[in-house]
């Protein structure tokens, strides 16, 4: 076979000089790209094709901001300086006796009237956003108005204002469904969210209020159905299922024993009425906005009350995993249609975290309550790993990342906290030297699991970019350095049946956690990380040598606090040591 002639020098000579003039124009016309694509491509060999190049990742897509208006600003501010001056000018008239009841009433309902009637004009004319400003102080001189009505003047009893309220919502969420807008529904649901407020006559009334919030989540469900929009407004759906749920929270926090059973019922058909206003099964509309992280937010909230409610009513404790397991299959049993509603799998992950966090719980439920804690942080850490798997998924938007980011964030908050209040008794073992030798096995007990749970949380959280990082580094730092510590205390503890070393051995425990990070950091190249774990690491060994001295100086004997000393003082000296050893390395290798 040929063999192909090798290329001449002459021609090799041209191609340079062919490559030189090439580059020598590009940079005329845009040095910045020449530069990149030198840069990035380099000197390519003749006879060998150009090495292929990674596409990048595409971007997140992020949905668009409209600009606000500025006279929407103005009418806003306008709308709230002429409600408080109009409170003021009925209650100055009160005083002066010049305006007597009747009248002032008849002058609520005709500026509130007028008022309304002028933001409907807006609503369906070319101005939404400025009439349900002006909706708002329609509304609320209404509101204001019945308010005065039923307790000012007794023309009629407070259930026929908060009737009256609940009219005028109907009629503006009537109005939201002609004229296709959220705002305007947002106002209504201001309104009918504050009329038991303003009508409230005190005592207990809370199964009244559930039924009440029933009634108007039905009418508020009525509008996207009717009005064939309504997936996409995100403060309409944010409000009424934040603000039906607080005061779901006040009434199982505050009902009697009597009504504990009914509000459970009540609870239970809000929870349906509000997954059906969450994932508006049933439209051939856009695929419903926040929905997934809602559907948490409310998930966590039922089950959390009816727990509340299971104990009013003095059931078993064990016999509450029934509804926890209801909860769960719920969860599983929505995965296959909400994949047909949002056209994908964008609502699988958080569906299974729900699903088997609910699960875990019933297990612990339903054999002993201390076990609570464990599934707490095993929760955490499962929403902690779904916030890295969205973030990698396109179908998941920045708005539901940042939502499932803040809700495992608090979800690790909560797991701290039930560690702390539970690991407290650990410091009890120190100094108190009759206490009998604990039964509970060190590093295989409820304690330690709820701490070594949430530090992984907090580990996965740091890994994340901004402000989450930040807080996963230190709640990694805290909850983890104190677990590992406190139970190295609790075997110190555990074998010699005495409390004389288990405050020596955390103070060294964190002398060797400082040492370790500060040469951590000695090593590491880049300078955020270098100086994170620079400043972690001193800040253990100042905790362990200020623990040193003000502590164990009082609870030790001589021969403990020689080898507190001795040890500490070991740690520091040999990470001196081996960090100079390090930095002649580092500065040979340069």
């Amino acid at each position: 076979m040929h063999e192909p002639e090798p290329a001449s020098p002459d021609i090799l000579e041209r191609l340079s000089r062919l490559e030189s003039q090439v580059a020598w124009l590009s940079k005329q016309v845009n040095p910045a790209v020449a530069q990149e694509a030198s840069r990035q491509t380099g000197p390519i060999a003749i006879g060998q094709p150009p090495p292929p190049r990674a596409l990048p990742a595409p971007p997140r897509p992020v949905p668009p901001r409209k600009p606000m208006n500025p006279i929407v600003w103005v009418a806003a501010v306008g709308s709230f300086l002429f409600l408080v001056g109009a409170a003021y000018f009925l209650h100055w008239s009160i005083q002066q006796g010049w305006i007597g009841p009747e009248l002032r009433f008849l002058l609520g309902l005709l500026v509130g009237g007028g008022l309304s009637f002028g933001s409907a004009r807006l609503l369906l004319g070319h101005s939404p956003k400025l009439g349900a400003v002006l909706l708002l102080a329609g509304l609320g001189t209404l509101l204001f108005t019945f308010r005065w009505g039923a307790f000012e003047y007794h023309f009629y009893p407070p259930a026929l204002g908060l009737v009256a309220t609940f009219v005028c919502t109907l009629l503006a969420g009537g109005l939201s469904v002609r004229a296709k807008a959220g705002a305007s529904l947002s106002v209504a649901l201001i309104a009918g969210l504050l009329a038991p407020l303003v009508f409230s006559q005190g005592g207990h009334h809370e199964v009244g209020l559930a039924l009440y919030l029933a009634v108007l989540m039905g009418a508020v469900l009525a509008v996207p159905y009717l009005g064939k929009i309504g997936a996409r407004w995100g403060l309409p759906r944010v409000l009424a299922v934040v603000g039906t749920w607080i005061f779901l929270a006040a009434a199982a926090l505050n009902v009697p024993s009597g009504d504990a059973g009914t509000l459970f019922l009540l609870l239970l058909l809000h929870l349906l009425i509000t997954g059906l206003w969450i994932w508006l099964p049933g439209q051939a509309e856009a695929k419903p906005s926040m929905a997934t992280p809602l559907w948490l937010t409310v998930s966590l909230a039922a089950t959390s009350l009816a727990w509340v409610l299971w104990k009013e009513l003095h059931w078993t404790l064990e016999g509450f995993a029934g509804p926890v397991l209801v909860i769960a299959a719920l969860n599983l049993a929505l995965v296959k249609p909400l994949r047909i509603r949002l056209d994908g799998r964008s609502a699988d992950l958080g569906l299974l975290v729900l699903a088997a966090g609910h699960l875990a719980l019933a297990v612990p439920v339903a054999l002993a309550w201390h076990w609570v804690g464990p599934v707490w942080g095993l929760f955490a850490l499962g929403l902690a790993w779904s916030v890295g798997e969205a973030e990698q998924r396109p179908e998941w938007d920045a708005q539901s990342v940042r939502t499932l980011t803040w809700m495992a964030l608090g979800m690790a908050i909560a797991a701290t906290l039930r560690w702390l209040v539970h690991g407290l008794d650990v410091w009890d073992f120190w100094y108190y030297p009759g206490l009998s030798r604990t039964t509970m096995m060190p590093f295989l007990n409820s304690r330690f699991a709820e701490g070594a749970l949430a530090a992984a949380a907090w580990g996965l959280l740091a890994r994340r970019q901004g402000f989450t990082r930040v807080l996963g580094f230190l709640g990694l730092e805290f909850v983890g350095g104190l677990t590992l510590s406190l139970e190295l205390a609790h075997l110190v503890r555990w074998l010699d049946g005495t409390s004389r070393g288990a405050s020596v051995t955390v103070t060294l425990a964190w002398a060797v956690f400082g040492a370790l990070q500060w040469l951590r950091s000695l090593s590491e190249t880049r300078n955020d990380l270098r100086r994170v774990l620079a400043i972690a690491g001193y800040g253990w060994l100042g905790l362990a040598s200020l623990k040193l001295i003000s502590l164990d100086l009082d609870h030790a004997d001589v021969p403990t606090k020689a080898l507190a000393f001795l040890g500490v003082g070991a740690v520091i000296i040999t990470a001196a040591l081996v960090g100079n050893k390090l930095r002649v390395a580092r500065k040979e290798a340069e």
